[in-house]
């Protein structure tokens, strides 16, 4: 049995983890623990597993494997605390919310040898799937731009207060941007670009309902992501947010709708063909298997994890500081 515990259930994406321990026989959830008590006890209690006051006391208990879904601004503290503690850590994203604290976790995995990876759902959905499956057997040609649109609802009032205050949060841009850029990654296969980045309107608190990014991937000709977040979906929409990418290729075009579960691929060989009802994985079900597997598949994810954090705290940070064309690296 792989011993599991969770450290941080602040955000509901905590069920991704849940499910991959529902759903493997091999892990065996050891306790939980968050800063808020009374989270931390309905989520144990619902697992049925028992509660700790303290991080320090759930690592003692010397899990394999630490699942993190924890506010924001908590989360470097607790993965650099795992990954010291000898456990490998599962985390939701954002990784983190600055480039000093992905800094810390990237040293903490040099250090120890463990690994991060991160809880990336959007590889796993069906659109997606169908995707590489399309590029795997080259009927899009070789991919040359990418363009995304990501609304979320905000649901003010539903929302704690450590979700507003950009303090605990971090940004628009650290936080929803990852998802595509992720993408972007997994089909280029660059290891070098650009980033800038952009904000939008804020509410009283400071929290930014607007923004996105140019990434470029590989040099100033490389393929390139123009993406765009926000939380402005209305209250009443029946999905949570309408998110889509255009993939542009050398011979054809994909155009994926995640909110409505449907691709559509247009090639110089077939007029658009709509797809539908395709078979996903869970959320967390890549990301878990790839530090179960342990080796050059949990380097890879935690490499991946870093990457990707980097980009996004980059396009945050360019468009803190007037959209300055910044450089990334692997």
């Amino acid at each position: 049995m792989t011993g599991i515990v969770i450290a941080g259930v602040a955000h509901s994406h905590v069920d991704y983890a849940l499910a991959e321990i529902g759903a493997r026989d091999e892990l065996h959830l050891l306790g939980v623990h968050d800063t808020d008590a009374e989270s931390a006890a309905r989520v144990a209690d619902a697992a049925g597993a028992p509660a700790f006051d303290s991080l320090e006391d759930l690592l003692a208990l010397k899990p394999s494997i630490v699942a993190c879904a924890g506010v924001y601004s908590e989360r470097a503290d607790i993965v650099t605390a795992a990954l010291d503690a000898g456990a490998d850590v599962l985390c939701d994203k954002p990784l983190c919310i600055s480039l000093e604290e992905l800094d810390r976790i990237d040293s903490a995995m040099q250090r120890t040898g463990r690994h991060v990876a991160l809880m990336l759902e959007k590889r796993t959905y069906p659109e997606t799937i169908a995707l590489s499956d399309a590029l795997r057997d080259g009927s899009l040609g070789q991919p040359v731009a990418f363009a995304s649109w990501a609304p979320h609802k905000l649901l003010r009032d539903q929302r704690a207060a450590w979700f507003l205050d950009p303090t605990s949060y971090g940004g628009i841009l650290s936080d929803l941007l990852v998802h595509d850029i992720d993408i972007a990654l997994q089909i280029t296969g660059a290891e070098h670009g650009t980033v800038r980045g952009w904000l939008g309107p804020a509410i009283d608190t400071g929290f930014h309902l607007q923004g996105g990014a140019t990434v470029v991937f590989g040099d100033e000709t490389g393929p390139r992501l123009s993406a765009e977040v926000d939380w402005l979906t209305p209250a009443g929409s029946a999905i949570h947010g309408d998110y889509r990418m255009r993939v542009v290729g050398t011979a054809g075009t994909a155009e994926l709708y995640w909110g409505r579960g449907e691709i559509e691929l247009t090639t110089t060989e077939q007029p658009r063909q709509t797809h539908r009802d395709g078979v996903g994985r869970r959320p967390a079900e890549d990301a878990l298997d790839a530090l179960l597997a342990g080796g050059e598949a949990a380097a890879l994810a935690a490499r991946e994890a870093v990457l990707v954090s980097r980009i996004a705290l980059l396009a945050e940070q360019s468009a803190r500081s007037g959209g300055i064309e910044l450089d990334w690296r692997a």
